[in-house]
C-alpha cells in the first residue's frame, strides 16, 4: 500500500482535496483532526500542553483554540515545543491506523510534512498550491482572522513555492474543477 502525503500552506484547500479522495473510495488520515483529538482525550498528552501553555488550553475540557493559536503563532519557540509534543503522538496513531486499511493507496493529510521532516516515510507528496488573495479570503470566511493573524500563520509555514518543489505533484487550487481533474489524474495513476 502506498503513502500519499497531502500538504499544502493553510488554506490552500487540503481539505476539499482530502474530502475528494475519500468520495474515491481512498482512506483519508487528517493530522489536524487527529492531533485535536489526542490534545482533547489524551490526559499525557493534555498535561503536556497544559504545563507548556497553562492551564487556559482548555476550556471545560476541550481545546481552547484561539488562545493556543495566539500563543504559539507569536512564538516560534513554542510552536516547536507543541510540535513537537504533538505530532509524534499523531504518527503513533498513523501507523496503528494504516495498519487497518487495506487500499492501493492512502492519503496523510497534513500542513507541516516537511516542517515536521516527515517527508520520508510517503511514497509520494501532493502539494496544493492556491493565490494568496485566495487563502486570505477563505482564510477570513472560515475561521474571521485578521490578515495579520493568517501572515503570521503562515509565516511559521515553508512556502508554497518550496513545499512544492519538494513534492512529486504540485497542483494549483484556482477552482474546484480544475482542482478535481487534476486529483483524478493523480487517482488513475496510483491505481
Amino acid at each position: 500500500m502506498k503513502k500519499i502525503g497531502l500538504t499544502g500552506i493553510v488554506g490552500s484547500g487540503k481539505t476539499t482535496a482530502a474530502l475528494y479522495f475519500k468520495g474515491l473510495g481512498v482512506p483519508v488520515f487528517i493530522a489536524d483532526d487527529c492531533a485535536k483529538e489526542l490534545m482533547e482525550n489524551d490526559n499525557n498528552l493534555k498535561n503536556q500542553v497544559t504545563k507548556l501553555l497553562s492551564d487556559a488550553a482548555y476550556l471545560n475540557g476541550k481545546l481552547n483554540k484561539e488562545f493556543i493559536s495566539e500563543k504559539i503563532f507569536n512564538d516560534t519557540e513554542l510552536l516547536t515545543h507543541i510540535n513537537n509534543i504533538v505530532h509524534p503522538r499523531v504518527h503513533e496513531y498513523f501507523n496503528k491506523w494504516i495498519l487497518e486499511q487495506s487500499s492501493k493507496y492512502i492519503i496523510y493529510e497534513a500542513a507541516l510534512i516537511f516542517e515536521n521532516n516527515s517527508q520520508h516515510i510517503f511514497d509520494k507528496i501532493i502539494c496544493i498550491k492556491t493565490p494568496l488573495n485566495l487563502i486570505l479570503d477563505r482564510i477570513n470566511n472560515r475561521e474571521n482572522y485578521s490578515e495579520e493573524k493568517v501572515m503570521r500563520i503562515l509565516n511559521s509555514q515553508i512556502s508554497q513555492d518550496l513545499k512544492c518543489s519538494k513534492s512529486d505533484f504540485c497542483i494549483e487550487n484556482i477552482s474546484k474543477d480544475k482542482l478535481y481533474n487534476e486529483l483524478l489524474k493523480i487517482h488513475t495513476s496510483l491505481i
